[in-house]
């Protein structure tokens, strides 16, 4: 599969008046992804850093190519969403204590003990959570109310997670591509994932004080349940990952859809592309 991948520098403001719940009347999923963006760069970096010891074995030329172009993109999703930490801070959270904690306890520990193709299959399940979490955001329309600096931030990224959503699977399927190995680091993956996101997003709800308050539980359960249905399928989109004759692209409408978001964002703020500097 050979899809086009483009390194977009994101350059919109994220001035430092964005509200601290961004997405009018709905805190929860204002906070869970506050709690997505803080966890974003140091699991872009922990990617970055796989598919770069990965190069070496790599033989396959158009696959290399395609790594390179990974690489490039999820570096700037790590920029940008460290810009957006500014407003975080402005804010008063707490929250880079949890962000070393899991950078330096999780994802380097795992750099020196894991094996290579266990880091790449980890690598391969969080792709194809991140890409399906984008699909559902962007078909379902969940972030058409928020600020539009944050939801432009958030469209973006994950538009750019579809995009680019087989590389990291078929790079498993050059290095290690029995089915243990993928089911290994699908369960480390969404553990860990779903683990760390949750506990983080809650924390940002106890600074607020909203942990415990009715309206907080009503908005989980529209998010989970009735409302945008994500527990059904996340569980969905995970039994798909899990399938013995998966593949990325099989997401459907996946693509047109991250090139409509791509090219409306592109009409507003010409995107700055990132040189396809060669990295081994």
């Amino acid at each position: 599969m050979e899809e086009s991948i483009t390194a977009r520098r994101f350059t919109a403001p994220l001035s430092l008046d964005i509200p601290r719940h961004w997405l009018p009347g709905n805190e929860v999923v204002s906070s869970l992804l506050n709690a997505y963006t803080i966890l974003v760069p140091a699991n872009e970096a922990f990617y970055i850093r796989t598919l770069n010891a990965c190069m070496p074995r790599l033989r396959d030329d158009v696959l290399r190519q395609r790594c390179q172009a990974f690489i490039r993109q999820e570096a700037q999703h790590g920029v940008a969403h460290k810009r957006y930490w500014g407003n975080l801070d402005a804010q008063g959270y707490a929250y880079r204590g949890i962000e070393r904690v899991v950078d330096r306890g999780i994802f380097r520990v795992m750099d020196r003990v894991a094996p290579l193709w266990l880091r790449v299959s980890l690598v391969s399940c969080v792709e194809h959570i991140n890409a399906f979490l984008g699909f559902e955001f962007l078909t379902q329309s969940i972030l058409a109310h928020a600020d539009p600096r944050v939801r432009d931030l958030m469209e973006w990224h994950f538009a750019e997670e579809i995009e680019h959503r087989a590389v990291a699977f078929d790079l498993l399927q050059a290095i290690s591509p029995r089915y243990p190995v993928r089911l290994l680091g699908a369960v480390m993956t969404s553990l860990l994932f779903y683990l760390l996101w949750a506990g983080l997003a809650a924390s940002l709800l106890a600074q607020d004080r909203l942990v415990w308050r009715r309206a907080t539980w009503r908005q989980l359960a529209h998010h989970l349940g009735a409302g945008h249905d994500m527990a059904r399928r996340t569980l969905g989109h995970l039994g798909q990952y899990l399938r013995a004759g998966f593949h990325p692209c099989h997401l459907s409408g996946a693509d047109v859809l991250a090139a409509t978001v791509l090219a409306r964002q592109a009409a507003t703020v010409p995107p700055s592309i990132v040189p396809a500097t060669p990295r081994t």
